[in-house]
């Protein structure tokens, strides 16, 4: 998947949700994997099933980077300004998205560091959105 596939994947929440569903459905759904028949397990879709609610709130995390009025905001001056201005809000939106997925990404991977079965010191750095 080329990089601008990914991108509008990720800038479009019905499109993504699309995608998540059709995951979801392949593998078996997103709540507790159900213990698979004996002589079919498949550790890949196990490890699926595991990962496809960490990956959901990665990127959620990332559709909540900007604010839904700066959005607008953004969106209302493209017909103003130059397609080059236009696209660089565009490419500025999924920088910040993809920011911040990754900073959740880094944090589940601390949380899953963890292995005293507490839970992880608190963020003071939690950034909110733009």
């Amino acid at each position: 998947m080329d990089n601008d596939m990914l991108s509008s994947l990720l800038s479009d929440p019905e499109a993504l949700q699309n995608a998540m569903q059709a995951v979801s459905g392949i593998l078996g759904g997103m709540g507790q994997p159900a213990p698979p028949p004996a002589n079919d397990y498949d550790p890949t879709a196990d490890m699926m099933q595991r990962a496809l609610p960490v990956i959901g709130a990665i990127v959620q995390s990332g559709q909540g980077a900007v604010r839904q009025e700066k959005r607008a905001l953004l969106g209302a001056l493209k017909p103003f300004v130059t397609d080059e201005v236009a696209g660089q809000f565009d490419h500025a939106l999924r920088l910040v998205s993809m920011a911040r997925m990754a900073r959740a990404a880094m944090g589940q991977i601390g949380q899953m560091g963890h292995t005293d079965g507490g839970s992880p010191p608190p963020d003071s750095n939690t950034p909110q959105p733009l």
